[in-house]
């Protein structure tokens, strides 16, 4: 005798003639499939968790998503793709482009979630500021460093000496410290002792610390010099450029 079919689960809220595509026993149940969401839904399933995850889209990624040109063109109701720009496997389109510090907290997410088994990255080839009407490249080695016209030759020294106390400052353990409580003094105050100008405090706070705007100059100093570290370690770890990009975009 053949073996019976499992039987369909039906549950009381189910509307007649629709069929429970789960069979209603989980953990955890996961709207959405944006970045946030997925961070969180594989977070629980490394604890063991039975997770269920739903999207009411017909693409993953939500507001992050990678979109090819047909779900770009649905999306914004723009009518047809059109057919002469090539086939939609070759699109990838970033609905929120998303660069991923190497060295980040998202980054020891994901390989704690074990993403990069179905996901892969590639260092970034670099990053650019716009200085004086100009677009410079931001150093990645010191060769470039030496040729860049980002820095006099004298604020090069500085910076350097900078870089180096930032590279060996362990925040819980004061002989690395010099004398410096970086809980007290203000992001300003540690910029005016190396002797940097104005244009380079610009630089590091808002190229290498990504700081948004101003009001952590006359903040304590803890929080902008751990972004740093986190910015040159990201970069020493690759030596072109600090962030990464999934291949396939975000989707």
């Amino acid at each position: 005798m053949a073996d019976e079919e499992p039987k369909q689960p039906t549950f009381d809220w189910l509307e007649d003639g629709m069929e429970a595509l789960a069979d209603g026993e989980y953990d955890a149940i996961v709207m959405g499939t944006g970045l946030k969401e997925c961070v969180i839904s594989g977070l629980l399933s490394t604890q063991g968790k039975k997770i269920l995850h739903v999207d009411r889209n017909g693409y993953y990624g939500g507001d992050g998503a990678s979109l090819n040109l047909t779900n770009l063109f649905e999306k914004f109701e723009a009518g047809e793709a059109p057919t002469n720009i090539g086939a939609n496997r070759d699109y990838n389109i970033d609905l929120i482009p998303k660069f991923i510090m190497a060295c980040g907290n998202l980054t020891k997410m994901l390989l704690h979630t074990k993403v990069t088994r179905y996901l892969d990255f590639k260092s970034v080839s670099g990053s650019y500021v716009y200085q004086n009407g100009k677009i410079l490249k931001v150093p990645a080695a010191p060769d470039e460093a030496l040729k860049s016209p980002l820095m006099s030759l004298f604020e090069k020294r500085r910076f350097r000496k900078f870089l180096i106390y930032i590279d060996q400052y362990v925040a819980n353990k004061p002989e690395t410290h010099e004398g410096h409580d970086l809980n007290v003094m203000t992001m300003r105050e540690l910029y005016v002792e190396f002797g940097l100008v104005d244009a380079t405090h610009q630089f590091i706070s808002h190229a290498m610390c990504l700081e948004l705007d101003e009001a952590h100059m006359d903040k304590p100093a803890a929080a902008t010099v751990k972004k740093l570290k986190t910015y040159c370690y990201s970069l020493a770890r690759y030596g072109t450029s600090p962030y990464i990009y999934p291949v396939y975009g975000l989707g």
